[in-house]
């Protein structure tokens, strides 16, 4: 039996993380990336039709880009391999932007400018992919010598321990 139903973006929705956009973030502000199975039952227990799920999976889930979906029953945060949460930046010359960070240690954050994503990693391998966003970031917000590092972000959300998610987050820019 086809299933021919289908969730309004605003209520639940599954998108490639490639797609993943302010526009997403401005709908439901925390994400998850999908990865173990048994993420289906917790979807389920929020109301989408398992049927549904399974079909939307099928179709959205694809080898390397995995889909996203929004966390409906953000109290508490639930422990995810990557969850992404919305948040405000402020770069060191007071640049205001607005992205999200990827887990409570902001290991990754990502910006957006217009319709363009700049993503900075802690990993410290990862300079040189770094030193090309930030030179991208730059140019996006016409402002190619003002200093990003260190990136202060605050979100709405408060982590396991029961403090507000926030912090400052530097990223390594050279190779």
């Amino acid at each position: 039996m086809a299933i021919t139903s289908s969730y309004s973006p605003e209520i639940f929705t599954l998108v490639p993380m490639s797609q993943l956009s302010k526009q997403h973030f401005d709908l439901h502000p925390i994400w998850s990336e999908h990865y173990d199975y048994e993420e289906r039952e917790e979807i389920v227990s929020w109301g989408v039709d398992q049927e549904w799920l399974e079909q939307e999976l099928e179709r959205v889930h694809h080898g390397n880009d995995h889909c996203a979906y929004p966390i409906l029953r953000p109290y508490p945060l639930p422990e995810r391999m990557r969850l992404f949460v919305k948040a405000r930046f402020v770069s060191a010359a007071g640049t205001r932007l607005d992205g999200y960070i990827m887990n409570n240690d902001a290991f990754v954050v990502t910006l957006f400018t217009g319709g363009n994503r700049h993503e900075f990693s802690r990993h410290p391998l990862l300079g040189e992919l770094n030193a090309l966003s930030l030179r991208a970031l730059q140019k996006a917000i016409g402002r190619g010598g003002d200093a990003v590092f260190p990136l202060h972000y605050e979100t709405d959300f408060f982590g396991s321990d029961g403090t507000l998610i926030a912090g400052v987050f530097s990223a390594k820019t050279t190779p």
